[in-house]
Order: C-alpha cells, then structure tokens, then sequence
C-alpha cells in the first residue's frame, strides 16, 4: 500500500485485495464490505457510500456477460473422503466460472471433469503444489506450473477437498492429503480430479485467510496449522512481512531509501535491526497507559524537523492486518501539528495489539520533464496524473531472490491508484511518459529498483533464518514471494525509488494481469526488433550502462576512478537477475522463479527420510557428499570395503563388507543384499559415486527392485571395449538422430601382449592404448604401430597389477587394455540426468589441452565455449551412446572428442561426473547432480530447471609434482585461504598429498577455479590468481593449457 500522494492532499495507494475476492462476491457482499470500510475511522476516500455500491455494482460477474463452456460439472467434496461441505463452497460455481473466463479469453482449453474415475499414480517428479484460494489470485502460478511439471499444480478451492493425517516424521505434525483439485497440465489443459488413494502435499499456499480474502472466509486458517510440508508464508509470517515498520527497518538495512518516519508501535512488537535514522519509534502496551502528552511533544518534535528539512507535507496512517488500502489515512499540512496529534490519537486509541500508528514525511513524487515540444509524446503523462512503482520479488529455485515484474500504475492523483482503477504497464513506458529520455538513466533506474528489490527478500529471509518454528508459524513456513511498493522521486537531479511498503504472498495478481496482456499482444503482432524507430530525442550512443570487463567509469567531473568492488558486485547481480527474469516465454513470467522455487521444495520435502544404499564410499573427493545427504534430510547406509572409511560416522549407517575383488561382483551382491535384510534396512534406492563399484551397485539394485540402469548397460559402460563395439553395431536409421555409429571408434580388447595380433589391417595409427576398466586417464599412452602396443602393454601391466597398485582406477575388475583410434580434437565433459530413457538435463564443460605425452586433465571452462550447434551435437551424442548401451535412469559423464566431422565418443562413466563437476554445475545451475542422483535411486525424477549459465566458471588443475607448494608451504597457503574466504576463487581439493603412486600418470589433488561474467574475464582473472601462486611453470604452462578458451 502506496501512502503517499502525488500532489497536494490527493491519495496514491494500492489496495491489494479490493481487485481480487471482490469479484467472486455477490453484490449484497460487496456492498456491505465497501460501506463498511468508508465507515472505518480516518478513511482517506471522500466517496460516499452510495458512490461505492454504485462501483461495486459496476463489477461483472468474474465470467463476463455470457458463458460458453460445460457448467454441469462435479465440485462437491470427494465421494472418497465423504466431507460435508462447508457454508462457503456456495460460490464454488463462481470460482469456477472464474477459472473458465479467464481460460477461455487467454486462448487455454476448457477445464474437464473426469472425476468419474478417480486417479491413482501421481507424476513422475511426485510434485503436488496446492493452492487454497479461488482462481483470481493465482492462475498465472497454475498455468506455469502446469508447463513445468504438468499434473504437479492443483487448485483447491475448497478444504472438503483435503484432509490431514498423522505425520509420519513427528506425531505432533500433520500431512496433508489432497483428494480432489483442478489440475493443471502442458498447454494451459486442465482437468477436475479426484484422487484415490489420496495424493501428498508437497507445498501448500492458504489464500482463505481474513486478510486475503478481506473477511470473506479464514476456512484455511485451521488446514495451515502443524503441517509437515513446505509451505509459502505461513499466517505469522505474513502478518511479519505486512508490518510496515519492521519491513521500512528491512529495507533501510539494504540501502533503500524510505521516508522520514515516526513510527508509534503497540506491543507486542518485532525486533528491529537496521538503527536507521529514518525511523523513530516508540511504544506502548495499551492506550490508558500511553501519556499522550509525551507522544504530542515527540510528534511537534518530528514535524518541526521535517519543517526544517523543507518537507510541507506530513502523512498519519495506521500500520496492521486489518487497514486495507486508504484505510485510516490521513494527509496534513507539517506546520498543522495540532492536526497531525489529533489524527494520530485516534488511531492509537483504535488500533490493535501489534499494530502501529506511522507518521511520516509525503514523498514528493517525480512530475513530468519540461522538455519543450521536442521528444515529447502525444500520451506523455501531465501534472494531474500520478504513478506507483511495484516490484515482485520470488525465492528462486536454489534460494536465489530474484526481482521480476517491475510495473506502474497510472491514474488521477486525486484518486486512488489500484488495481481497478489503472493499466499496468512498464517502468520503462511510464518514466517515457513523463519524459525520461534518457536511455541510461531509465535503465540505472531499473537495476537500482531490481537489485534493491532482491535485497529486500534476501534480508526478509536473512532474518525468519533466526527465528523459531514457533515465530514462524510452520516447521517449513518462509517468504518466498514479495510486492515492494515505491515511489520515485527525484534528489540532486537523480532518480531514486523509496520504498512505502512490502506486501506478503498475496501480490501476484498484478504480475499476471500484465503477463497475459503482453502475451495478447505478442500474440497478435508481428515481432520485429528492428522495427522500433528511436526518437532523435533518445540518444542511442550513450556509453554502456554496465561494462562487462573494463574496471573504469567517469565520474561527475570527467574524471577516471576505479570502480568499486561494491559497484562490481551490484552491477553482477543486476546482470544475473536480469538473466533469470528475461528468459522463457512471457506468459508465466512474472511467477517463473517462484514456480521453480515451490517445485524444489517439494521433490526435497519428499526425498526425506529415504533410506539409500551407496555402495563404495570412493576417496578423499567425495567427503561432501555424506553431510549434504544429512542436510537434504536423506539417510545413507554406505556400504564400503574400508572399515575405518574416513565417512564411517558421516552416514546414517556404515556396513564393512571387503568388495575390492570385482571380478565376484555377483556373489558380492548377493552378500550385501542378504547383510541389508538381515539388519532389517530399508532400501528406497541403491547406487553408487565411485566409478569401480558402477556394475555392483547396479546387481544390488536389482536385488533390491530400485530404480536405476540394468548391471548389463553398467557393465557395457565400465568395458571401454564393449561400449565402442556396441556402439559401432547401432548403424539403423533413426528419423529424429544422426546414426549412434558416427560416435564410436574402432576398438580392440588387449588381454595380452599377443593380443596386438588382433588389430585389424586397415586400424589406423596412432592409437590410444588404456586399462579397459581405467579411470582419470591413468594408464593411457599413443601407440604408432603393433610393436608399441606390445610394448606399452608389457609396461603398464608390470605397473598396475591390482588394486593394491594404484586404487581407485579400476584395477580390481583387471588390468587388461583396449586399443582405439586417436583422434584429433578438442575434450568436452556432457554430464546427462536421465530418468525414463529421456533426457532430463545436459551440462557440458571444455578440457584444455593435456601434457603430451600424457592424458591427465589439465583446465576446464563452463558453459562451453563452443558454438550452439557443436553443442547441440555433443549433447545429442552424450544421450543416445548413454540409452543406446541400455542406461536408462540416472546421472552420467560422458567423455567426448569434438573433431572436425563431428563428437567421438571417448568413455562413458555410468555415474556422477567426478573432480569439480558438481560444485561448478550448482553454482553455475543450481542443480546438485548428488540431489538428482539420489533422487533417481528411490523413483523421482528430478526436476531440472531449464536457465541460462548465470557466470562462467574457469579452472586449473593442481598436480603434485608441480603444485605440492599450494598447500605445504605457509605462504602460500595463508594466500590460498584468503582468497577462497574473499570469494575470489573456488578450490575443490580432491585428494590428500602423498596419495598417487606414480609421478608418470599422477592424478590431480586440486581445482583453483574463478568465476566471471565472460570466459575472456575469467581467464584474465586466473591467470593472475596462477601467477599470484605460482601455479605457472615451465613444466606445466598454464597459458597454453587455457589457450582455446
């Protein structure tokens, strides 16, 4: 709510519930709800109560003048669940023709009942998103999330659809069971279901409460209590969030401006933590013990100051769940203290506990530019007209706030500015209208509001993280989406936004009104970017707004000055929020990262509690795993061959069993499985991280009836040879696919030195000779002829015998080679999510080039640097080598060769990619392949948000040879950890020092990695950081490694 005026004594305010319930009300509803709110003392409305039964007769029904779709449809409560319904479901027909107008108008199909036949299966990502609320509020967040997860968002418009039982983690909680809703699906479809056995509730959003619904029904209020599940802003949370003091504190902690502020505050209140000096605040515990002579003299006090800071106008309004839009407030003269007393005084004898009584300075709002005739347009706006700026911030996927829609509404001054009375339309048109030219101060403008915005939330949840479930209201109760309503003014000739106040979980409507009205338009006009001719007025050659690399700027007087890492960092995340908002189609928009947000909550609610089996613990590198599971609330049992495994108390449950023979993986499977039973262990879901265990892990699924891919395509996978060579077989047609053949390589399996006999005559030199079960790249030499194979075979089988050798690289299966064909052409890692035999997700990164003669990774860069195309091949090879060898549901690494004809396939690692992959693929992401792969264990498909690389990560590897100083020496070291703790670079350790057997084919112990916004940036940036290090050598030239990148 806006409290604010544009203009002397006139009103700017949004009233965030008057466009919503109001239009499912019947008439005699409206009509009592509007009286009663003129009647409230201090309404700042000069209309009269039969203006406003005339405006609410004015409302159409919510489905137009006629209705054209099936009204002969079942919306009573679930024959299964037999619930009476209750007194308000008589406007259920309202809500549903609600739902059918805007379906019909937006181009959507009609809603259909099938509840004929109650369904079973939930979907593949078992994601259950309820909305409680008539479909007003919240279309756009079902039609999003019916594009996202189709079957996975549901509108309950009535509690006899639901029911509660006894929380399977806490007795003293409850789940919620969802046995009836409308639900949403690709393309806008919709349907009227029922569910049989009743479907979990994975997030819950409660719009039938007194607030939202502006005392319509509060039917929600006793569904939100106790529940397990996540949920968007539980009732307290709300009523925190609409408390104008505690938000203006929030937002003076971020660096936003607000106004001049006296805020008077009944107990009980909230801490506050900013020590703004914007804001006074007093407080009291009832009005017969306030001494309202003290609180006279402290508001004269206020008012002479804002006198004497030239500030003519002074506002008093009440601050409280119950003063809805213009409620209460009132506009005075600074110099009329009297007044000003008077105005406060009554509210303060009015208000509720916890409420507030705020007065504070009238923000003088922006007028139109003077511009002369020239530039100016014929729907400029003029001196009657006023604007209010809202900003809607949502809790992305990975927690990230993201600002969205940034919209105004334009009106009269002298009325009130809601959602009934303007056209939302863009700040960019807006700030045109009122003869902002200035490209460059439009888009300051815009990243200002944008980032702030973000901050706001950031801080919001900064804060709930300290409070109590109790505090909260909900176990898994948090803000995920704002509205920030500001004014703009202008100081010292720049444009600055002022925050009035931030509104709670109910403040999307606006952003889909706008959505679907850009979308309108889209849809009937032409695009065409270049059709947009810029006025002579509009100076198209101003410099950058952000500059993406350089560190320079030009100060107010000409000068050059270096721009501030504070400056960097704003200008960063501006470019980031910006990415997310911007991308995917408009419709849906505005909600996307909330969307994505409800989604993940969701798949991580219902992962908890699983019982996974990881078999194989690995090494060093995978010590993260083991205290993320516990955080995502999964329990481990790892099943390992070292009893003193350094994850033994890491994990929910630690079985010793000596596996480390490969070659009796059956028998060993057969071993654990009985273990398992013995011990009375659940199984949800079995696999493995560590690439030796691939082919067991998959026997022990099997057993067990978990998800995952067959020990046939894990044991394909894990034979070098046997991957080509099926590969090689794969030379059908396929309508959609190059042929899979184009991908392979010749092969020979090499079990002897006599084995070199049975390369083929027309088998090209130079080759590739590996350990047929091989891992890291150790073992593997170029052969020029048959001589050299022997030779290199005889040598390498000498070195690596057996496990004992060298663990961890495969020689506990054997230590026979494959012989390849070499090719010339740059490495890439394509890291796939499948479930199904479909492909989930696809991340690629590039590999510099090796130190000849050996084949050790040497840097990296992601996203790729190649061109779109090369990486749609990669992608496409990556997918059909994985489901062609019978991978079918998991996360895998595939090594790849981008030649000149096209990808050739090196290897694939049926499970998680290793080294850094997983922490570059989260940061760059936000997607945990650990997450997905244990999801996938236990029969969810994950869910995979599709956004463009918000930076570009860019890494060098630390072998020990060369870089053993990096962590031994104190110097170095105090260096290292310095920068890790300034976030300047990412380390990801693999291995302790001392660890590889062989200086020849010695495995990497570390990544030093930077992000950046371009990979030019980022290699610039490492390249200092491996100088800083002295990470650059003659032996390991860190240049040429980074030098296609």
């Amino acid at each position: 709510m806006v409290s604010n005026f544009i203009g002397h004594n006139t009103c700017l305010y949004f009233d965030k519930h008057t466009d919503t319930h109001a239009r499912t009300r019947s008439k005699y509803e409206r009509e009592k709800y509007y009286n009663n709110l003129t009647k409230k003392e201090g309404s700042c409305t000069d209309m009269a109560n039969e203006g406003l039964a005339k405006i609410c007769d004015g409302y159409s029904k919510a489905h137009g003048s006629y209705i054209t779709w099936d009204t002969d449809v079942n919306l009573d409560p679930p024959k299964s669940w037999g619930k009476p319904a209750p007194e308000e479901d008589s406007y259920l027909l309202d809500y549903y023709n609600s739902l059918q107008y805007t379906l019909y108008e937006t181009a959507h199909p009609e809603t259909v009942d099938r509840t004929s036949v109650p369904r079973g299966h939930s979907n593949k990502e078992q994601v259950n998103v309820v909305l409680l609320s008539s479909p007003v509020e919240c279309i756009g967040v079902l039609l999003e999330g019916g594009k996202q997860v189709p079957d996975g968002f549901h509108l309950v418009m009535s509690p006899s659809w639901l029911s509660k039982v006894q929380s399977a983690d806490d007795p003293a909680l409850s789940s919620l069971m969802m046995h009836k809703s409308i639900s949403f699906h690709e393309n806008g479809a919709s349907y009227i279901d029922e569910y049989d056995p009743p479907r979990k509730v994975t997030y819950f959003v409660n719009y039938f409460t007194d607030t939202i619904t502006s005392g319509h029904r509060s039917d929600g209020v006793d569904i939100e209590k106790n529940l397990d599940s996540p949920m968007s802003s539980s009732i307290k949370l709300c009523e925190l969030v609409d408390d104008k003091v505690w938000t203006r504190d929030v937002m003076a902690d971020v660096g936003m401006e607000i106004p001049e502020t006296l805020a008077i505050r009944r107990e009980p209140i909230r801490k506050l933590s900013s020590a703004t000096k914007k804001m006074a605040v007093l407080s009291f515990d009832c009005y017969n013990c306030l001494d309202i002579k003290d609180v006279g003299n402290e508001i004269s006090a206020f008012a002479k100051r804002l006198q004497s800071l030239n500030i003519k106008t002074i506002v008093v309004k009440p601050s409280g769940p119950k003063y809805l839009g213009s409620v209460g407030i009132s506009f005075h003269s600074a110099s009329n203290v009297t007044s000003i007393i008077e105005a406060a005084d009554d509210l303060l004898q009015e208000i509720d506990e916890g409420s507030s009584v705020l007065i504070e300075e009238f923000i003088e709002p922006i007028s139109p530019r003077n511009t002369g005739t020239h530039g100016v347009r014929l729907w400029s706006a003029n001196d009657e007209l006023g604007f209010r700026v809202r900003s809607t911030i949502c809790r992305d996927h990975d927690g990230t706030p993201v600002t969205t829609l940034i919209n105004c509404s334009v009106a009269n001054k002298r009325l009130p500015i809601n959602g009934d009375n303007t056209i939302c339309q863009s700040l960019n048109s807006t700030l045109l209208a009122y003869n902002i030219l200035s490209e460059h101060e439009r888009k300051e403008l815009e990243r200002t509001i944008r980032v702030q915005s973000a901050d706001v939330l950031e801080k919001i949840i900064e804060r709930e993280n300290l409070l109590s479930d109790e505090e909260k209201g909900a176990l898994r109760g948090q803000t995920d989406v704002i509205g920030i309503d500001m004014v703009v003014t202008e100081r010292a000739g720049k444009l600055v936004p002022v925050g009035i106040e931030v509104n709670s979980h109910d403040c999307t409507i606006n952003t889909q009104l706008y959505d679907f009205m850009m979308n309108l338009g889209e849809s009937m006009l032409v695009s065409n970017k270049t059709n947009s001719c810029p006025r002579p007025t509009e100076k198209k050659n101003e410099p950058e707004l952000i500059p993406l690399i350089s560190d320079i700027y030009i100060d107010g007087d000409g000068k050059s000055n270096e721009r501030t890492e504070d400056h960097l960092k704003s200008n960063r995340k501006a470019n980031l929020l910006e990415s997310r908002y911007y991308h995917g189609n408009t419709v849906g928009k505005s909600v996307r990262p909330l969307v994505r947000n409800m989604i993940v909550r969701s798949q991580q609610y219902m992962v908890r509690g699983k019982q996974i089996i990881v078999i194989g613990g690995g090494g060093y590198s995978k010590r993260n795993i083991w205290t993320d599971a516990e955080k995502y609330g999964i329990h481990i049992t790892l099943v390992d061959s070292d009893e003193d495994h350094l994850a033994k108390d890491l994990v929910h449950r630690f079985v010793h069993y000596d596996f480390d023979d490969h070659k009796k993986d059956f028998a060993h499977a057969c071993n654990i499985y009985n273990i398992l039973q013995a011990k009375d262990i659940q199984v949800d879901g079995c696999l493995t991280f560590w690439e030796d265990c691939v082919p067991l892990a998959a026997l022990v699924k099997e057993m067990a009836g978990t998800k995952g891919s067959e020990h046939k395509a894990a044991l394909t996978a894990k034979k070098k040879s046997r991957t080509q060579n099926v590969l090689n077989m794969r030379k059908a047609d396929i309508p959609h696919w190059p042929r899979t053949y184009l991908y392979s390589s010749q092969s020979v399996h090499i079990k002897s030195e006599d084995d070199s006999v049975l390369v083929p005559k027309d088998f090209k030199f130079p080759a590739i000779l590996k350990l047929e079960h091989g891992s890291s790249a150790v073992g593997v030499s170029v052969v020029k002829n048959e001589d050299e194979i022997r030779k290199k075979y005889q040598d390498i089988s000498e070195l690596f015998r057996d496990e004992s050798d060298f663990p961890g690289i495969g020689l506990g299966h054997d230590n026979t080679m494959v012989a390849m064909e070499y090719h010339k052409g740059s490495e890439h890692d394509v890291d796939v999510i499948l479930y199904d035999r479909k492909l989930v997700g696809a991340f690629i990164s590039d590999n510099g080039p090796t130190r000849y003669p050996y084949f050790t990774e040497t840097a990296a860069v992601m996203p790729s640097c190649l061109p779109a195309d090369k990486q749609a091949q990669l992608i496409a090879a990556a997918y059909q080598c994985c489901t062609e060898i019978g991978l079918s549901s998991g996360t895998f690494n595939v090594e790849l060769l981008m030649t000149g004809t096209g990808p050739k396939l090196i290897e694939i690692n049926a499970r998680m990619g290793g080294f850094y992959l997983r922490e570059w693929i989260r940061d760059i992401y936000g997607v945990d392949l650990v997450l997905c792969s244990l999801m996938i264990s236990c029969g969810l498909k994950p869910y995979i948000p599709k956004l463009p690389a918000n930076k570009c990560i860019m890494g060098i590897m630390l072998i020990p040879s060369a870089h053993a100083h990096v962590l031994q020496e104190v110097q170095y070291k105090t260096q290292l950890n310095e920068m890790i703790e300034k976030n300047e670079i990412k380390f990801t350790q693999f291995g302790e020092l001392g660890e590889s057997t062989s200086s020849d084919y010695e495995e990497p112990f570390g990544n030093i990695a930077v992000g950046a916004e371009t990979a030019e940036e980022a290699k610039e940036n490492l390249i200092r950081i491996c100088n800083k290090l002295e990470v650059i050598m003659d032996k390991y030239p860190v240049h040429t490694f980074l030098r296609y990148f």
